[in-house]
């Protein structure tokens, strides 16, 4: 795998930017849907999901700005057939629905969003009957943001950030000092959420709750994909150059999560049950804040171009899966991916491309050992490689993120990801937003784990676990001491306790582990990895052949070895890259 810290001009990024939002588009047109029956015409049907997404009309923005590129009328066709479709999601009060059965009106922040940017940058495109449609559309919804979010309603602190860019926008959009004063309040309530080490925080409820230890409610994906962004807007559209100071130190702490070949590590975020290798699966993307940031840093604008061609990368069919091996495993690619980054593609070229300078990622140069109390995470690193362990205990979903001192994430540049722990036991929290796996049989949790013969117990669902980090000689480690839990946090009765040691060394990855010599025979360490990894057994013993695995989340084949501890209880493997 080769990683080039390169500069581009202006005019190759920006037919960079055109050329994978118009393949994204043209894909989505071809699935759009003709019918007499207005519940289905005009909007996109899923070849993954076999159903219309509620949320598919926001793409008549990014069509609008195709059409306004290549002078053909067909986008501005299919953006205002997506847009009457989209009537169907209105509901009587003003907002917007998630879905046909879901009453979610939340994301009625990301519509006002999308559309307003639609009337702004290219509302001379529909006729004059539809552009008064579309403005009678988006003032109700900008009433309905005003109304129903604010500080202390019932929503995420993304919707906070969202809405206080669309009621930023909105009150310039139409005149009204009170969607400007709202949007204020909104966004000043962001700002004030932010960690011990500058993360914004409140993805959890309420905002300001804290766990038993002491960690904040946070989501790399949703940070960086959502509330960073709105955040920018909101910053520009009011014109507060304090705002935009605060935003660009959000943004300095959020970037070491970037990984070197531009994806966001988010294994251990209250929402990483949407964790794809590049991002979120409903979130908008950070494309266009990481560029528009990068017109006077140029570590943000190297940023956006990493991450522009790890879309690429991920892009099959035409259209944007939700992890590198969709495809080979046989996964359908759900359409919820493409129309909501296509946006952050668009917002980028109507704002204007810049050039991209050579810059080297803060993820490239990171400390050999850096702890995160906010989410009880330490990151290691050497010599190319790069090491998440995390004892996160903030409560989201049953089963959601790993926790138990768990490896998070294992990153290496001659490879790539060579571990994403991915959800602790996969299950659809949003049905809507998720997918089922095409191929059951091969879907597994991919979090390297000690767990019982059955499974039913597992040191990544332990809440409670104890983490060390230390630097010793040319490595750095993370000691663990940890239960075997069951999925709701509670200790296997009889003997629980078992530890890990993870040390990170010039030639790859020690893990040491063991459990206690009574339960020896009931359990195993499980270590999934990239098919492209050297895993040595150094003490216990391998199956005698390791299986291949897929998880939806984050979308990655592995290959599932298997060690079974000594009379002992001891084990230990090393990983490395070929």
């Amino acid at each position: 795998m080769e990683i080039k810290t390169e500069a581009v001009s202006s005019a190759a990024m920006e037919r960079e930017v055109f050329d994978l939002l118009r393949r994204w588009g043209d894909a989505l047109v071809s699935l759009q849907i003709r019918s007499a029956d207005p519940k289905t015409d005009g909007g996109i049907l899923c070849p993954a999901c076999g159903r219309i997404h509620g949320r598919c009309h926001e793409a008549a923005y990014p069509l609008l700005c195709i059409a306004a590129r290549t002078g053909d009328a067909a986008y501005t066709a299919a953006a205002e057939r997506l847009f009457l479709w989209g009537e169907n999601m209105v509901c009587p009060d003003g907002g917007v629905k998630n879905d046909f059965d879901s009453p979610w009106e939340g994301v009625t922040v990301f519509a006002a969003l999308s559309l307003h940017d639609a009337l702004f940058y290219h509302g001379a495109l529909p006729a004059d009957e539809t552009r008064k449609m579309w403005e009678a559309r988006l003032l109700s919804m900008g009433e309905w943001i005003r109304t129903h979010i604010f500080v202390g309603a019932r929503a995420y602190i993304n919707y906070y950030a969202a809405g206080a860019a669309a009621l930023s926008l909105l009150g310039n959009y139409f005149s009204r000092d009170d969607f400007c004063a709202a949007a204020k309040t909104l966004a000043e309530h962001c700002f004030s959420h932010v960690s011990e080490n500058g993360l914004l925080y409140g993805e959890s409820s309420p905002h300001d709750a804290r766990s038993p230890k002491g960690c904040r409610g946070i989501d790399h994906g949703y940070n960086a994909e959502e509330s960073l962004p709105a955040l920018c807007r909101y910053a520009a559209s009011a014109g507060d150059a304090a705002a935009k100071a605060r935003c660009v130190s959000l943004w300095r702490a959020q970037l070491p999560w970037m990984l070197p070949d531009g994806a966001w590590d988010n294994g251990a975020g209250t929402r990483s049950f949407k964790w794809t290798y590049w991002g979120s699966r409903t979130a908008d993307g950070s494309f266009d804040a990481l560029l528009g940031l990068g017109k006077t840093d140029p570590v943000f604008a190297q940023a956006a171009l990493r991450n522009l061609r790890l879309l690429r990368r991920n892009t099959a069919d035409g259209l944007l899966a939700g992890g590198p091996d969709y495809k080979e495993a046989g996964e359908g690619v759900c359409v919820h991916h493409t129309f909501c980054h296509m946006k952050s593609l668009a917002a980028a070229l109507d704002a204007g491309i810049p050039c991209i300078p050579a810059a080297a990622l803060p993820s490239e140069t990171p400390p050999p050992l850096r702890y995160y109390p906010e989410t009880d995470t330490w990151r290691l690193a050497l010599g190319g490689w790069l090491a998440d362990v995390t004892g996160y205990d903030v409560r989201y979903k049953r089963g959601g993120h790993v926790s138990g001192g768990a490896l998070s994430l294992l990153w290496n540049g001659k490879t790539g990801a060579i571990a994403a722990a991915g959800m602790a036991a996969y299950s659809l929290f949003e049905p809507n937003n998720q997918q089922l796996p095409a191929h059951p049989e091969q879907h597994r949790c991919p979090c390297p784990r000690i767990e019982t013969a059955d499974g039913a117990y597992a040191q990544h669902f332990d809440f409670a676990a104890v983490l060390r980090g230390e630097t010793t000689g040319g490595a750095v480690s993370v000691s663990v001491n940890a239960s075997l839990c069951d999925i709701d946090g509670e200790r296997m009765p009889g003997e629980s306790g078992c530890a890990l040691r993870y040390t990170l060394r010039a030639d790859g990855l020690l893990i040491e582990g063991g459990v206690s010599p009574a339960a020896a025979g009931n359990t195993r360490f499980v270590l999934p990895v990239s098919p492209a990894a050297r895993v040595e057994c150094l003490r216990g013993t391998p199956k005698a052949a390791p299986d291949r695995i897929f998880c939806l989340t984050p979308g990655f084949l592995l290959t599932e070895h298997v060690l079974f501890p000594d009379e002992n209880g001891r084990f230990a493997a090393l990983i490395g890259a070929e």
